[in-house]
């Protein structure tokens, strides 16, 4: 996302960038409260000796910290109150809704507990506190003390916690928001962006649900707040009205003269991830772990494991018909089922326990990996801009999918809010090239490699691009707007030396270096230009990033993990191939300055072009990686290297959903600390690269994190509109045109906007935006995984087991079929094919008992051997030339190593 996009947003207020939710329009008619009083704590719940320390205000809970913090975090948002209670109510099915709220009501106050009362047309309505050890309880009172029966259409909760780090005077005195709204099994969590524990874990009792959720001021003039609906009707009808896609189940509630009715929620510390799961289980909620991923190809299957207090009695489907639930026997305490999906698109999962509760988990159905990179390639180069006379002759351009139109310079939706860089340069016009050319280095197609020469010799060398007979070699330009830089008669930093925004340049490096491997690797496949100018030109964009904008701006590109960039030590590695060994030595010197950089303690993580942001995972995994493989040749030592490991995974973890089984969120990267903006962007997929990686090379226990990162580098898939005739050719925008299209995000709120200002209902953009970065991230993670889960039994990530025992049969489906993971009970092996890969529909077998892999294998080029690496556990990479049959057979020895 672009400097002055980001800049505009924060002009329009530092949340709305981010907003998923915007005021609902049944607030309208409430009556006007006061503010929230200045902070301060007229009283105390508990002492310094509780778990929590507590201050209250009106009725609320205005502080709420854990007892002896080190770090003394405040989860309340500093002046608001946490603890009122919100609804709307009618006495007759034809009157108007009218408002209730505890805010301004009658307060109790006692030793350990606070309540507060408010009553309108004989409804009461009661929220308290209670203090009870270790635990605090949140109890929703609601009694009809009227002669006829009351309808309750909406009851919410506001959540005032102190999430903005764009406000918050350090990072640790704010709090990432977690959240699954999901009906009974619903929980909320928040934790600090150093992962440090404990966590503030909220769980709603067993009569308790939650059902919506939105992001709105409780009443007109107070700052607006993520807020939890047990009940409603009213607010998800009304948005129904208005377009929106919300699926879960809503629901009013009706009292009965004289009836209550009481919901209960229970606040505690929680240490960790693990010991979330474990009180999640405890309290009669569903922990859910599966594999491999709630986005889910129709090719695979989703093991499903689920641990509760409370047995889950059974599953049901929201598309019956189509859905395989297959029964496992249980494991580790879990209940296990084999779910198979053959409907396109969202799929709900209802998970029944005593009681009628119920709990849903959303998952998507897409099609098969190979089937989505080919179509998106295929669009990619199909949406060229191919008329000669234009100066954007070359441009992969943005589609719009809600209009079926091809946006460029001369018509880039402008009226709705979308900007020129947006469709030629910026992540956004710099992504599509940067896929295409890594797609194309992995499954070549003439056409699309004959659309990437295009955009390089007519739209990006001597255009977007200098070339080395300018003043600034293989510079780029920048934004709004680099034809009219380029044409500018400014000769200065904002007119034709505006080369200094360092994060285009990984993109175009990128492009270059998939250039270069389809012209190494697969001769077959005609290039324009031979290897060693696309890999000259790859080296020249990388030194121009870590030298030009320091010259022209000051801007340090050591500072700050740039898209794509984890790149260059395999650029390295193909310049010292090439004899290219001063080249080699001089990139590697601003790779191993960066990696300095961020192994120091100070330097943030989450700095970029505003003050909290997710996009730097993948390129900070990367610099831990050669930090910590080879800390000599990088500067640093092997103390610091790993602590700068393990702060970046945190990190990482930090930002992602993982608790939160719902295929919008699991793997997702969240942005700002709600959690409430768009999810599924680019860097769930990058990011989710990262913690593969850290998974099978630093991890002592993988499989955790095994489980996250494959959903994670599958989640963002859920966003290409592709399908076959019979699914309409897509799921969020059908029709023959959009099939193999692209959403840059998904927006998870019932209604509001998105970071440019227009209207969404719920679902994924019409725009492409940055998502194609995401993609190329997919295809650097694409590997096949045996594992032996503690959990799960034996999984097959990427593929279908088709022989379960001391010989392992299947059938690789990770989109790329390069790369193999052993991850069994006996030990760890990995392999990476570098000339061929593992052929289609063919069976893979190996033999752990012998350590022998035997497969057939497609070469890039006629030969009878294949050229592959190959480490034993965790133990050096070794170089290896491995013999083929006439029918592409081959054997590799791949013995387990701990």
């Amino acid at each position: 996302m672009a400097m002055e996009g980001r800049r505009r947003a924060i002009r329009l207020g530092r949340r709305a960038l981010l907003r998923a939710g915007v005021a609902l329009p049944l607030l309208a008619a409430a009556p006007a409260t006061p503010p929230p009083p200045a902070r301060r704590i007229s009283a105390r719940l508990g002492g310094r000796g509780d778990a929590f320390r507590l201050g209250c205000h009106g009725g609320a809970l205005t502080s709420l910290r854990f007892a002896g913090d080190r770090y003394e975090t405040d989860y309340v948002r500093p002046g608001a109150g946490l603890g009122h209670a919100h609804l709307r109510f009618r006495r007759g099915a034809g009157e108007a809704w009218r408002p209730l709220s505890t805010r301004g009501g009658a307060v109790t106050l006692r030793p350990g507990a606070l309540r507060v009362t408010a009553a309108a047309d004989g409804l009461a309505l009661a929220s308290a506190w209670r203090l009870e050890g270790a635990t605090l309880r949140w109890t929703i009172t609601l009694a009809n003390q009227g002669a006829d029966p009351v309808e309750i259409g909406d009851l919410f909760l506001p959540m005032p916690m102190a999430t903005d780090f764009a406000q918050a005077p350090s990072p640790l005195a704010a709090v990432m928001k977690h959240s699954f709204v999901s009906g009974h099994g619903s929980h909320i969590f928040w934790m600090r962006s150093n992962s440090a524990g404990p966590y503030l874990l909220l769980l709603p009792e067993r009569d308790t649900a939650l059902e919506y959720w939105s992001v709105q001021p409780a009443a007109p003039g107070e700052t607006e707040s993520w807020c939890a609906y047990l009940h409603a009707a009213a607010a998800e009808g009304e948005a129904r009205a208005g377009g929106t896609r919300w699926r879960l189940p809503v629901s009013a509630l009706t009292l009965a003269p004289g009836a209550r009715r009481r919901y209960g929620f229970r606040l505690q510390w929680v240490a960790d991830y693990a010991a979330a799961r474990a009180a999640i289980a405890e309290a009669g909620l569903i922990d859910v772990e599966l594999a491999p991923g709630m986005t889910i190809p129709r090719d695979l299957e989703v093991e499903l494991a689920l641990r509760s207090a409370d047995p889950i009695a059974a599953i049901t489907a929201e598309h019956a018909g189509s859905t395989r639930i297959t029964p496992l026997p249980p494991r580790a305490g879990y209940q296990r089922y084999r779910i198979g999906f053959a409907r396109l698109g969202e799929n709900r999962l209802t998970l029944h326990q005593s009681g009628g509760r119920a709990t849903h988990l959303e998952f998507f159905a897409t099609e098969p990996l190979e089937t989505m990179i080919a179509k998106r390639g295929a669009f990619l180069a199909a949406h060229q801009h191919r008329d000669p006379t234009r100066w954007y002759y070359g441009l992969l351009g943005e589609w719009a999918m809600d209009r079926q139109r091809l946006l460029g310079p001369d018509d880039y939706d402008r009226i709705r809010g979308w900007r020129i860089y947006e469709v030629t340069c910026d992540d956004p016009g710099l992504a599509k090239p940067a896929f295409l050319a890594t797609k194309n280095a992995e499954h070549p197609v003439a056409a699309e490699v004959a659309a990437l020469d295009l955009y390089i010799d007519h739209f990006l060398w001597g255009g977007l691009q200098q070339t080395e007979a300018e003043p600034y070699p293989f510079a780029l330009y920048g934004i709004p707007d680099w034809k009219q830089l380029r044409d500018s008669a400014d000769p200065g930093p904002k007119g034709r030396s505006h080369v200094w925004r360092p994060y285009d340049y990984p993109h175009i490096m990128v492009l270059y270096f998939g250039m270069y491997r389809i012209a190494r690797d697969h001769p077959g496949i005609a290039t324009r230009h031979p290897a060693s100018l696309y890999l000259a030109r790859a080296y020249g964009t990388a030194m121009a990033m870590f030298s030009v904008p320091l010259r022209l701006a000051d801007w340090s590109a050591y500072r700050t993990g740039f898209y794509n960039e984890c790149v260059i030590p395999e650029l390295v590695a193909a310049l010292e191939a090439a004899g290219q060994t001063r080249e080699a030595a001089a990139l590697e010197a601003h790779w191993a300055r960066k990696v300095r950089t961020f192994a120091s303690p100070d330097t943030d993580l989450f700095g970029s072009e505003y003050p909290f942001d997710s996009t730097g995972f993948e390129s900070t995994q990367a610099l831990a990686r050669a930090a910590v493989d080879r800390p000599a040749a990088m500067g640093v030592t092997p103390a610091a290297a790993r602590a700068f490991r393990d702060r970046q995974i945190a990190a990482n973890l930090f930002c992602r959903g993982w608790l939160e089984p719902a295929y919008y969120y699991l793997g997702s990267d969240y942005r700002a600390g709600a959690g409430d903006s768009y999810t599924l962007t680019y860097m769930a997929q990058m990011g989710g690269w990262a913690v593969l990686d850290y998974a099978l090379n630093d991890a002592e226990d993988p499989h955790a994190l095994l489980r996250l990162g494959y959903a994670s580098q599958l989640s963002a898939w859920a966003l290409l509109n592709s399908g076959a005739a019979a699914d309409g050719h897509g799921y969020w925008y059908p029709g023959a045109g959009n099939d193999g299209a692209a959403a840059g995000g998904f927006e998870p709120a019932p209604f509001g906007t998105t970071w440019l200002g227009q209207p969404h209902h719920r679902g994924a953009w019409y725009y492409a935006c940055e998502i194609d970065l995401g993609f190329t991230g997919a295809l650097r993670a694409a590997r096949t995984i045996l594992a032996d889960d503690p959990i799960l039994g034996r999984l097959c990530y990427g593929g279908a087991l088709a022989a379960d025992g001391p010989a392992l049969d299947w059938r690789p489906s990770d989109g790329v079929r390069r790369r193999l993971a052993l991850r069994l009970a006996d030990g760890g092996a990995d392999l990476r094919l570098l000339d061929a890969r593992f052929a289609a529909d063919r069976l893979v077998r190996y033999d752990s008992a012998r350590g022998q892999l035997d497969f057939i294998a497609e070469r890039f080029a006629p030969g009878t051997s294949l050229r592959a690496e190959r480490r034993c556990g965790r133990g050096p990479w070794q170089a290896c030339e491995v013999p083929i049959d006439a029918r592409g057979g081959a054997s590799i020895d791949l013995p387990l190593g701990a």
